[in-house]
């Protein structure tokens, strides 16, 4: 049941132990991207913190300054467009949609269909309540949003954090899903809001030229 499946991403991909493991790191803006084994080996190196956890395939310039946007409404309206085709139709409504890099999108595409075969019936009913991006939904609180997370991002049975390095929560980029900033990153070396999330949207302001 999702309900059981709830604390699993928190278990396995984030939680305390996320701050000290393997990040994600670029020596300049627009610059080379890599990952360390730890936030010490990537300052020992000059490189500032793009997210924690090791990099993936979103894990580039494009992929990074399209974090901040709106991901969700397009993907799932892919998702919708091309319910009875195969991935790789979502996968291309997904990069031409949102923009993301082609192996970024097919993890996208991949994680809506996982989506769709577990967490169906929860979306309609959040369509009903009007939880489906609702930023006031708590993590505890079971909507397509956290269904998704329970079911297709930490290997129950979906990857899709694994796959793409890169996301909102490893970014310390505020998501649909409400949370204390102690469930975010904390390590990101990309200046903060006033709320204490990383401004990637001021950061790639102007963006990379070269941007994969």
């Amino acid at each position: 049941a999702t309900v059981t499946k709830l604390p699993y991403p928190e278990k396995v991909l984030y939680g305390p132990k996320m701050n000290k493991g393997p990040v994600c790191a670029f020596d300049e803006k627009c610059g080379d991207i890599r990952t360390f084994p730890a936030k010490e080996d990537a300052h020992a190196s000059n490189f500032t913190i793009a997210h924690c956890g090791p990099c993936g395939s979103c894990s580039n310039w494009n992929d990074f300054r399209l974090q901040p946007t709106d991901l969700a409404t397009p993907a799932r309206t892919c998702g919708q467009m091309h319910l009875l085709d195969g991935i790789s139709e979502t996968q291309a409504c997904i990069q031409r949609d949102i923009g993301f890099t082609e192996e970024c999108a097919l993890h996208w595409a991949k994680n809506v269909v996982c989506s769709r075969q577990h967490c169906a019936f929860i979306y309609i009913q959040s369509l009903m309540t009007n939880q489906v991006g609702n930023f006031e939904v708590g993590p505890h609180t079971i909507t397509s949003a956290t269904c998704s997370e329970a079911s297709c991002e930490a290997g129950n049975p979906g990857n899709f954090v694994a796959k793409v390095g890169a996301n909102r929560r490893r970014m310390n980029i505020r998501s649909e899903i409400a949370r204390p900033l102690n469930q975010q990153c904390q390590i990101v070396d990309i200046e903060k809001d006033s709320k204490k999330f990383s401004d990637w949207t001021a950061f790639m302001d102007p963006e990379c030229e070269h941007s994969t």
